[in-house]
């Protein structure tokens, strides 16, 4: 996801906790797309990848690797990783250069990623004989993140989070001012129109498809408003039963939203992994000062965006690949996984590190001198 090493940079030894979750969260989401869903979703993968279904059976040891919380458990930690570190980047910058450091921090990256992943796929189509499953319109809104509004389908199935991710900017952006008040009106505020978002959906004879879609990434928001809070408490802003006040009320909100939204149906089976991210983000936190650097967890949190954004579609493919040429699963995610996670870091050496670093100059440049941390003072 697209928070950074650079986003802690100010305080590492207090917020090493955050960093190293992310290299988890991400090594959980390739666990449950490699074990999980290249089995469970064959149909699913044989159409993102231009290939057919081969009904590939998996071994009984295979089900170790792949359990049903590891996606969205993984999923909600890098959502509250974000909702924390964001309030960081707002405090030193102008909202456009905001706007432009995060804008720089997401889009190259993933660009280049969905260009391998479309390359993967390409060659996949023609090593089954089958079509190019992608218009230039569907890469375009893939490209921009811009699929889901579109209606355009996810070419790899997880950029619906960065979707989620932007929206968040744009309602901290919005919002920025309130993310550093001790008040807690604006988190009343937020919480009750977004709870009447969901009622009204859920009163709506037929809602469009573009409103049904806002009305389920509301649910993301809110929840990534959690670690809004905490960098309130880890600010000076507020206490710590304030703290607790606040973030059991957000988490309360999501659940209501939730229930009430598009995904009623998802409720409570999925939103229990929330509650445990929560949980076990909430005890990282309070033991934040124990947490030492970590030469491989570190690694992985330096390669998680671009090994989050690269593994689906090149890790779909080469699976299927290695295993219709004759390797059993294990031989082939043996080669696959260490592949992919290479891969991400050679995107992180080439572009990730590089468009950061320029985002944080152009950011800096576009900065005014009062920052929305000093204009709430």
């Amino acid at each position: 996801m697209p928070s950074s090493p650079t986003d802690l940079h100010a305080a590492p030894s207090k917020f090493i906790f955050a960093n190293q979750l992310r290299g988890i969260a991400a090594l959980l989401v390739v666990a449950t797309h490699y074990f999980g869903t290249s089995f469970a979703a064959q149909d699913l993968v044989g159409e993102r990848t231009a290939s057919p279904n081969l009904h590939f059976v998996p071994s009984a040891w295979v089900h170790l690797f792949e359990l049903p919380y590891q996606g969205p458990f993984g999923v909600a930690l890098f959502f509250l990783i974000s909702g924390f570190v964001i309030p960081f980047s707002l405090k030193k910058t102008s909202l456009p250069g905001f706007l432009v450091n995060r804008a720089m921090r997401i889009l190259p990256t993933y660009l280049c990623c969905l260009g391998i992943g479309a390359v993967d796929v390409a060659l996949s189509a023609r090593y089954w004989g089958l079509p190019f499953p992608y218009p230039p319109e569907v890469l375009l809104a893939n490209g921009l993140l811009m699929n889901s509004v579109l209606g355009v389908p996810s070419m790899d199935l997880v950029n619906w989070t960065l979707s989620i991710e932007i929206k968040f900017y744009l309602v901290a952006a919005l919002g920025a001012t309130a993310l550093f008040r001790r008040s807690p009106g604006w988190l009343l505020g937020f919480l009750a129109a977004a709870l009447l978002a969901a009622w009204s959906w859920s009163r709506a004879a037929a809602p469009s498809t573009v409103v049904t879609m806002l009305a389920a990434e509301l649910n993301y928001v809110i929840f990534m408003l959690a670690g809004s809070v905490f960098y309130q408490h880890v600010s000076g802003l507020i206490s710590g039963r304030a703290l607790l006040a606040r973030t059991l009320l957000i988490v309360a909100a999501f659940s209501a939203s939730w229930a009430i939204g598009p995904q009623h149906g998802q409720f409570p089976s999925i939103t229990v992994f929330y509650y445990a991210a929560y949980a076990c983000f909430g005890l990282c936190y309070a033991l934040r000062g124990r947490f030492k650097p970590q030469r491989a967890l570190d690694f992985l949190a330096d390669v998680s965006y671009p090994l989050y954004c690269v593994h689906p579609l090149f890790g779909y493919c080469a699976l299927k690949l290695l295993m219709h040429l004759g390797l059993p699963f294990g031989g082939a995610i043996v080669i696959t996984l260490p592949c992919a996670i290479a891969l991400a870091y050679a995107i992180h050496l080439s572009v990730e590190t590089g468009s950061n670093a320029l985002g944080r100059r152009w950011g800096a440049a576009l900065s005014r001198r009062k920052t929305p941390a000093a204009l709430a003072a």
